[in-house]
């Protein structure tokens, strides 16, 4: 549980953070070391860590090597393997927080039900769910990309009389020993759930309906006698530095896609593959249709071997419908079951949930992104003043922490900045956000998220524009944040900000 003092209500804010996940972590650490401490984070939550906190299903754990999603001027010390697990990174966030004083500055149990841009006052009028008002010059939304959790709505779903439950949900007191249990999923959630439900069920049907490239996970722990030593924090770096180059690998054989580099990571993995599935109708549900690099490739020891497991079925096909006691695939085969795993991923197309942000006009930002989410790299929306977004439209991609200490060193640029010349508000020109997104489309059509037989979370309605990734590596994120993103900013540097706004 937390420990923090309640900011004071009846405060306006300099800055209003939504979420109090890694990135509204991040943002409100920058934002005091700037010496912006007039702010307050939300957190709807009755503690901070946003997914870490969330996702507490066994065996969760980072998909990406920690030395390269930890933040990246606290590295952390506290690791028993460079894969960690979901309850050393959420310890991990709450000794950020601590470290870096932002506790005092987070409001828990607070879901904001609505941001209102009020043009005359250059204000952001905010409400609470519960009916508490705030004002803020700035607005920051950390909701989280991966915040809003999907349960097909199958027929049949309110008949159904076991247990059943999404893996953000996960409730200490299941018991799988002895049951018949279904986990529905193939992406990174149930690669990790599913060695754990094979593991305790009498029985498993692992419903896969599209597969994974899942590659063999080079573990490495880390003893308490070994974090203490002087070399560890030098040892982190290096192997960051190794984990940010192999990735960047990836990302120039995705974007554009380049046949040839995507042929030699599905090579790794045909090698993992052909060593771990033997049998010919595991292989055919097993093997992907796409390309390497459509969908996140994946780190798995437990997984391949949990599937050839005496007591395990799997099934490559999507669910039809549940009866009380069954689930049913496409072809209508039931079966009989006692608890329904669902590792079905997220929405990431609603990704701000039931919240509103109404900005000039009285335009919503979900009204806006009805056709397809975008942003100025993922931070800023023409017609949203002093509103910025954290892991917005179009900036994911190997590693989170990358892009999201890119986006906060562009949010404390643009606050300074405006703080120097007086102005009230800080957007993004009509012309050039118009200009971005066409260019991010633009590359991502060469990609191998839009060519190579791919479909996926990453395109809206799941063949359409991609919106969620950056098609490009890290360094080109880096690169462009620094420079045209900078001054591509449009400042309104004429007014200069009220005696009551500043």
């Amino acid at each position: 549980m937390n420990t923090a003092s309640k900011p004071d209500a009846s405060r306006s804010y300099d800055v209003a953070i939504i979420g109090a996940g890694l990135g509204g972590l991040i943002t409100a650490a920058k934002l005091k070391q700037a010496g912006i401490d007039r702010i307050v984070v939300f957190e709807r939550a009755d503690d901070l860590g946003g997914v870490w906190r969330a996702n507490r299903y066994p065996n969760v754990a980072c998909d990406t090597p920690i030395d390269l999603y930890a933040i990246s001027f606290f590295l952390g010390r506290n690791w028993s393997t460079n894969f960690a697990p979901g309850n050393e990174i959420w310890a991990y966030l709450n000794e950020f927080a601590d470290h870096y004083d932002v506790r005092p500055s987070i409001e828990f149990r607070t879901e904001v039900a609505c941001a209102i841009w009020d043009d005359d006052k250059a204000l952001w009028a905010i409400e609470t769910k519960d009916g508490r008002a705030y004002t803020s010059r700035f607005v920051v939304w950390a909701g989280g990309l991966l915040s809003r959790p999907v349960v097909p709505n199958v027929p049949g779903k309110d008949l159904f009389k076991g247990e059943m439950l999404h893996t953000t949900a996960w409730s200490d007191k299941i018991s799988l020993e002895g049951k018949s249990v279904a986990v529905v999923g193939g992406g990174a959630t149930a690669i990790q759930v599913t060695p754990y439900a094979a593991g305790h069920a009498e029985k498993a049907y692992i419903f896969v309906r599209t597969p994974s490239y899942v590659l063999p996970r080079p573990d490495l722990f880390f003893a308490e006698a070994d974090r203490e030593s002087p070399e560890f924090a030098a040892r982190q770096n290096e192997r960051r530095e190794e984990w940010f180059h192999l990735f960047e690998k990836i990302a120039e054989a995705r974007f554009p896609m380049n046949s040839a580099l995507l042929a030699q990571q599905e090579g790794e993995w045909r090698k993992h593959f052909d060593k771990e599935i033997h049998d010919p109708s595991l292989r055919d549900i097993l093997t992907p249709n796409y390309r390497f690099g459509c969908k996140r490739p994946l780190f798995s020891n437990d997984y391949y071997p949990a599937l050839r497991r005496p007591n395990v079925e799997v099934i490559g096909s999507g669910v039809s419908a549940l009866t009380e006691d069954s689930i049913v695939d496409m072809e209508g085969n039931a079966y009989l079951v006692d608890a329904i795993i669902w590792a079905t991923g997220f929405d990431t197309a609603h990704m701000l949930g039931g919240l509103e942000i109404a900005g000039r006009g009285g335009r919503t930002l979900e009204a806006f992104w009805r056709e397809l989410p975008q942003a100025y790299y993922g931070t800023l929306v023409k017609g949203f003043p002093n509103l910025f977004l954290i892991n917005g439209p179009n900036v994911s991609g190997a590693s989170a922490t990358d892009f999201i200490e890119g986006q906060v060193t562009l949010i404390v640029d643009a606050i300074g900045s405006m703080a120097k010349s007086g102005a009230r508000t800080v957007e993004v020109s009509d012309a050039t956000y118009d200009a971005y997104n066409r260019d991010i489309q633009r590359r991502a059509s060469d990609s191998v998220l839009v060519l190579g037989n791919c479909s996926s979370w990453y395109r809206a309605g799941g063949d359409g524009a991609v919106f969620t990734h950056w098609p490009g590596t890290i360094e080109l994120f880096r690169a462009k944040i620094t420079g045209d993103a900078r001054t591509g900013l449009a400042f309104d540097l004429h007014e200069k900000a009220t005696e009551e706004t500043s």
